[in-house]
């Protein structure tokens, strides 16, 4: 008593490794060597250098525009405040502590070089 609705079972022995023990064994070793020529071509230096490449000139762009545009719009609402000139020039300056091995601190660099930098 067949019944004609119920499938017959699939016949999966042809997949069954151990049949064919070295086929299965060149296929696998096919694979891994596809694999490792995949991932040895990715991963090369040029390829990251390539694949790095637009994402990061993006954002050096970005970062160009917003540091140029805060400096456009700081430049307009700077006051004029009178430059106080050094007594004496700033490469004098440093000669003579070089000449004299001291080593300034920092404010009294950064007072030398005043409007310089």
């Amino acid at each position: 008593m067949s019944d004609e609705r119920t499938p017959k079972p699939i016949d999966f022995s042809v997949l069954d490794p151990s049949r064919n023990q070295l086929r299965w064994e060149r296929t696998i070793q096919e694979l891994a060597a596809k694999a490792r020529a995949e991932r040895q071509r990715r991963f090369s230096v040029e390829h990251e250098l390539l694949r790095w490449a637009r994402p990061v000139l993006a954002v050096a762009a970005a970062l160009c525009l917003i540091v140029w545009t805060a400096g456009y719009l700081a430049h307009g609402r700077r006051t004029s405040a009178p430059v106080r000139l050094p007594t004496q020039s700033p490469a004098l300056t440093f000669a003579t502590w070089v000449a004299n091995d001291r080593i300034p601190d920092s404010s009294e660099l950064f007072g030398t070089l005043g409007g310089n930098l």
